[in-house]
């Protein structure tokens, strides 16, 4: 008997790991939606499509996109998000002008599709900077604008950090983008 019960608990185990293993390689789809349901403030939607422009905005989107993420590159890099002052961060001029970029952004640049989701993603994360000092938002507001800028702006290797992060509803992967999810949805 104890032999029987030995062997269902290592098959149940291996089971159990062998299940996680192929969630880690399907990208992390088995375990729950990307979509996040509990916070008013962040409204997700479905879109067939990753990314679009509105009508003559790609070059200007693009455009912006890059000059956000240069300054979130100034702000975050080389352990910048651990050790920036968050109170003069959060009153300077750029940090207005980044707040003010991704609403151009979802309402000008963009056009409706996934990377909307991104956007109100990127919106969260402000508040989150803005009302709790959160350096962990920081931090992943900055992946986001990475990951976008790097894809869709096709940096290379010779012109910057090409590392992606997969944090994006547009580009990402599931286990990410729940990621980032999930601490919204437990810090908002």
């Amino acid at each position: 008997m104890l032999k029987f019960i030995s062997t269902f608990m290592l098959v149940a185990i291996i089971g159990v790991i062998g299940y996680h293993f192929y969630d880690y390689v399907d990208g992390g789809s088995l375990f729950s939606s990307t979509t996040l349901a509990s916070v008013q403030e962040i409204e997700h939607q479905e879109f067939e499509d990753a990314v679009l422009y509105q009508e003559n905005r790609e070059v200007s989107t693009l455009e912006v996109l890059a000059e956000q993420h240069k300054y979130l590159n100034d702000v975050t890099g080389w352990g910048g998000a651990d050790t920036v002052d968050l109170r003069n961060l959060k009153t300077s001029d750029d940090w207005k002008e980044l707040k003010a970029a991704v609403n151009w952004m979802k309402k000008e640049g963009f056009a409706p599709s996934k990377v909307w989701n991104d956007m109100e993603n990127a919106n969260g994360l402000i508040m989150l900077v803005e009302r709790n000092d959160d350096r962990m938002a920081l931090k992943y507001l900055h992946r986001i604008f990475h990951d976008l800028d790097v894809t869709l702006n096709e940096v290379t290797k010779e012109e910057g950090e090409t590392n992606i992060w997969g944090v994006t509803h547009a580009l990402g992967n599931n286990r990410e983008i729940r990621r980032i999810n999930n601490y919204l949805k437990k810090n908002f």
